[in-house]
């Protein structure tokens, strides 16, 4: 029997989605032209149920929705700028603060698409079970938590774009349905994630039976992350506004934020630890580790006449070179074959042509280092001994004005003594130059995009741990889960040098404003390129109810027009997106963002 779905090639996908494991979609699927969904032919067993669970997972992996988790995560932000010689005017105007809503970047087809396919998944499973004696609800449940999961994590992605947003509990079957839902209120987006993780965090899968499943599909610890990540919004959501009406205060989110991180750590310590013992790689056995001992380190150089640190046996390598690291948490899968991570070839580095993308690292972000990595309010992020700045940008030579990302691109970056480029990297006396070189990788594009790793949830603890506490004890912890970070990117400034200069002091942080500055800049050090740093920003605002303190990392990077940026994002509501035309046009329950105005060709900052 033909099986149809409306204007998707879903075998296409789900030969997408084989590259993570899951069943392909041969045997089951045929498809023909045609505009409509014919459900009663389609839902017929296990193996229709789950080619389309394979196929919401494709739709995240599309171009056209990759690029979104840049150019709404990063593009506003201030570790990004136009690559020179670049002429996207759509590009310059996202990142001179002109938001215009026909820029097709404010486009979020794709995530309702992706929301559409969770939720047909969820509007069948029952009749599923009914129909095939061998799917029970047993089978049923920890697949209905994954496409809630997922539909959650695109809902995020659209609240913390635009704001306010439809929030869309039902599927779409065909052109004469009408698809007209009002925005919901940031909180009343909020409270509903929550609420739907909540409901089936019993529920997700604790493990796929291998690696590249546990990492690619959704498993209890990633609904525990992605609680804690919204449970963290919506905590400083409501600090910025103490009156606001809810069931929980800001504190209370926090205090939840910091029970899931804890769950994902002891868990993914306990995983790691039955891991050791069940391969007898430890003689004895493994009584005791912590969540320092899951931090991929890098390793010593053995052949270097000093100590120097190479990243081919380290955590650059298995985390961004080879994947699916034990720091893991959630990454969408690529191989560069089947399906390929090409918005890194437009934004970032064509590999293929030896290419430049629309975007290279900062100035300020790259263009020097920091000499006090104590510092509250520092000059540059990275500091003389941190590697993680020539294993995020492309180093060159001196003189070079673009620093592309190699973040992704790299399967190594390896530092030592000898007569490759130059880095300008000191060791810990300041006296001996570092040395760089770069290995790319074989299969072009096939970098996975996590979504989720260990160091954000260390980092998402120790966030909300400097909102609740002010006693030592506590914001000492929350020092010590950004240390470990810190120290494993920054070896030469600990190893046998207990008094470095270079190194983390807590005396310079140990008040709850300055955890929070050290949270943050450990942070953006951290996560340069993972679609981060925008959302970051915008969370510290709300946490303020403000945009000033804010404005003060973000307009590091802008020169001349510094105070025209801190005009044009005076209001809360500039950091959100204006909704893209065509969507106001198609639904007339839908408002345009008042800080964008309603003009299809022009906003109301032009003339700023």
């Amino acid at each position: 029997m033909k099986k149809t779905i409306k204007n998707i090639a879903l075998c296409a996908f789900l030969g997408l989605a084989a590259g993570v494991g899951f069943t392909s979609c041969e045997d089951y699927l045929t498809i023909t032209p045609t505009n409509r969904i014919v459900e009663e032919d389609f839902w017929e067993d296990k193996n229709d149920l789950q080619n389309v669970v394979n196929a919401c997972y494709a739709r995240l992996i599309r171009n056209d929705i990759m690029k979104k988790y840049i150019e709404w995560g990063e593009m506003r932000g201030d570790n990004f700028e136009r690559t020179t010689g670049n002429s996207s005017t759509d590009i310059l105007n996202v990142m001179n603060a002109n938001l215009l809503s026909t820029n097709d970047m404010f486009d979020w087809t794709q995530f309702y698409n992706a929301i559409n396919y969770c939720n047909k998944v969820l509007a069948h499973g029952e009749e599923t079970i009914a129909r095939d004696e061998s799917f029970s609800r047993g089978d049923w449940l920890p697949i209905r938590a994954e496409m809630i999961t997922l539909r959650a994590f695109c809902h995020y992605y659209l609240l913390r774009t635009f704001g306010e947003v439809p929030y869309v509990t039902f599927d779409y079957n065909n052109d004469s349905q009408d698809f007209l839902i009002a925005q919901s209120t940031q909180i009343q987006v909020l409270d509903s994630i929550i609420k739907d993780l909540e409901s089936i965090k019993a529920d997700a899968m604790n493990d796929y039976g291998n690696t590249v499943q546990n990492a690619g599909r959704v498993t209890k610890k990633t609904v525990y992350t992605m609680l804690a990540d919204v449970y963290l919004w919506r905590a400083s959501y409501k600090a910025g506004r103490p009156d606001i009406a809810g069931s929980t205060t800001a504190q209370q989110d926090y205090e939840k934020c910091i029970e899931c991180c804890n769950w994902v750590m002891d868990t993914m310590v306990e995983n790691y630890k039955k891991q050791l013992n069940e391969s007898g790689a430890v003689l004895g056995g493994v009584t005791d580790l912590t969540v320092e001992d899951l931090l991929i380190p890098n390793i010593e150089s053995t052949t270097s006449t000093r100590v120097s640190y190479s990243s081919i046996t380290g955590a650059y390598d298995y985390i961004f070179g080879v994947g699916n690291s034990r720091e893991t948490i959630f990454e969408l899968q690529l191989d560069g074959t089947n399906n390929s991570n090409s918005m890194m070839t437009g934004y970032f580095y064509n590999i293929s042509t030896s290419r430049i993308g629309s975007l290279v690292c900062s100035s300020s972000l790259m263009g020097g280092v920091e000499t006090n990595p104590n510092s509250l309010t520092p000059n540059y992020i990275y500091t003389k001994t941190d590697y993680r700045r020539y294993e995020t940008a492309m180093y060159t030579g001196a003189d070079q004005t673009d620093f592309p990302l190699g973040k992704y691109i790299e399967s190594t970056v390896t530092q030592y003594n000898g007569t490759s480029v130059s880095s300008g990297m000191k060791d810990n006396s300041g006296s001996t130059t570092i040395n760089v070189s770069y290995s790319r990788k074989s299969v072009p594009l096939s970098s996975n995009w996590i979504v989720y790793r260990l160091s954000d949830v260390m980092l998402m603890k120790a966030e909300a741990m400097s909102q609740v506490y002010s006693d030592e004890a506590n914001l000492k912890e929350a020092f010590n889960l950004v240390r470990l970070i810190f120290k494993r990117s920054n070896p030469l400034a600990y190893e046998n040098r207990p008094t470095a200069t270079d190194s983390l002091d807590f005396t310079a942080f140990n008040t709850q404003e300055g955890m929070e500055a050290l949270v943050m800049q450990e942070r953006q050090r951290e996560f340069v390129g993972e679609g981060k740093r925008w959302f970051d920003l915008v969370r510290y605002a709300q946490r303020r109810n403000s945009t000033s303190d804010m404005l003060r990392m973000l307009t590091r990077k802008y020169g001349d027009n510094k105070k025209a940026i801190e005009a044009k994002l005076a209001s809360m509501l500039s950091l959100f997106s204006p909704i893209y035309t065509d969507e106001i046009k198609s639904n007339s329950l839908l408002h345009q963002n008042d800080a964008w105005g309603t003009e299809e060709s022009s906003s109301r900052t032009d003339n700023l």
